[in-house]
């Protein structure tokens, strides 16, 4: 099948595509945000013990560590497009299970469903690679406003909707609905059928997929040499990687042994997620430069340092803006992202700096969610904790600095 062939779907229906696009999208951190806005809910409930409360954060990074991989060998078989769609089952079957009040079963629900997540996540920037060429920028735009929309709103209604069913593992299972939604529309607007590992998505993946294995492999059979500045970037994915982790998995439980109510608990960690959506619009073109990088890094990990003060000396006195402050560290994500790209001389590479950077990045990021639950239960509070995420985002400032030295004598030497 040719790429015109593969194409022609699109150009008759981009309307739709776009709106499959987003309602997938929405779904791809509602299993993150509403398991954490209930973790008090769930132990209470005798839903998770001490030792899955701990595991719940922690589950996310260790799933896409090791997800890229295998989803990139499969989808250059299948397709992309196919893929995603086994990826949204697999996801709306994990969040089905999680409805089982059992320790075990929750956290087995979460691996399923998180793994169904670093499935769609990985594959979606190659499906608007193949279907909209033409406005990359302006679609992934949206689809990542629809990610962040939908984490701030399973954030903040988490525990509104499990108080309504009356249980906190039915209120986990209930964010299958829009899954299932997504599911639907995805099946019914987007093109799955043709010949196998076919289009231009099949060809991105295919790329990737050669690239990942080699990353994995140790680049057995061919070691070109990273970029500069790769392994300093990896650090800085990392660091981010670990404190957007930690506070997305536990700012609820933060909030509430502070003394705040469980709703207000989970509109927190709402509030820091949707915030993200209108500073990343900000943040990002803080790339475009040395000068605008430097106050790029600045200005995140100010924001996280700032926000992480107000939880350790006056965590209920004014939550909202502690978190709207930590909503705007969390833009380091993408930051690190725009980064990735600049880096590689070309597309192959950038997937080659992509993969090296996210899997490092992701494995030692795992870390952070499990370590800060164990200091939890060690200590009996979260002074420990936020004191060790306050030398991390001083670290994130400091790496991201020595970054922008390697990016200024590489544009020099490269004429930019």
């Amino acid at each position: 099948m040719s790429l015109n062939s593969t194409r022609t779907p699109s150009r008759s229906r981009p309307a739709l595509m776009i709106v499959a696009l987003i309602l997938v999208a929405l779904n791809l951190r509602l299993a993150i945000t509403s398991a954490a806005s209930l973790l008090t809910m769930l132990t209470e409930a005798g839903a998770l013990n001490a030792v899955t409360v701990v595991l719940i954060p922690a589950i996310p990074t260790a799933v896409f560590a090791i997800a890229g991989v295998s989803t990139a060998r499969v989808a250059a078989r299948w397709g992309a497009e196919r893929t995603v769609a086994g990826g949204m089952v697999i996801l709306v079957a994990g969040l089905l299970i999680r409805a089982l009040p059992d320790p075990w079963i929750v956290v087995i629900g979460t691996v399923i469903a998180t793994g169904g997540l670093a499935v769609v996540n990985i594959l979606l920037p190659a499906v608007v690679r193949a279907h909209f060429g033409r406005s990359i920028g302006t679609v992934t735009t949206v689809y990542t406003t629809a990610m962040s929309l939908g984490a701030a709103t399973a954030a903040a209604a988490a525990v509104p909707v499990a108080q309504r069913l009356g249980s906190p593992t039915l209120g986990l299972a209930a964010w299958a609905i829009p899954a299932i939604i997504g599911l639907v529309a995805w099946a019914l607007f987007m093109p799955l059928r043709g010949e196998r590992g076919t289009g231009l998505a099949a060809a991105v993946v295919a790329e990737t997929s050669t690239h990942s294995a080699e990353t994995a492999a140790g680049a057995a059979t061919r070691r070109e040499p990273f970029p500069a500045g790769t392994w300093l970037l990896a650090s800085f994915f990392a660091i981010q990687a670990l404190l957007s982790y930690v506070l997305m998995g536990w700012l609820p439980s933060i909030a509430t042994d502070a003394g705040l109510s469980a709703e207000r608990a989970g509109l927190l960690l709402g509030i820091a997620m949707a915030v993200g959506v209108p500073a990343t619009a900000v943040i990002v073109p803080l790339t475009r430069g040395v000068k605008r990088m430097r106050l790029g890094f600045a200005i995140v990990g100010a924001a996280s340092l700032t926000g992480m003060l107000g939880l350790l000396l006056a965590p209920t006195a004014m939550p909202e803006l502690w978190a709207a402050f930590l909503g705007l560290g969390m833009c380091a994500f993408p930051l690190a992202l725009a980064l990735i790209a600049s880096l590689g001389k070309d597309a192959a590479e950038s997937a080659r700096v992509s993969t090296a950077v996210q899997s490092i990045g992701y494995t030692v990021a795992t870390l952070g969610p499990l370590g800060a639950g164990a200091m939890r239960q060690m200590t009996g509070g979260w002074t420990l904790v936020l004191v060790l995420l306050m030398v991390g985002a001083a670290a994130q400032v400091t790496v991201g600095l020595l970054l922008t030295q390697v990016v200024g004598k590489r544009g020099a030497v490269e004429g930019r």
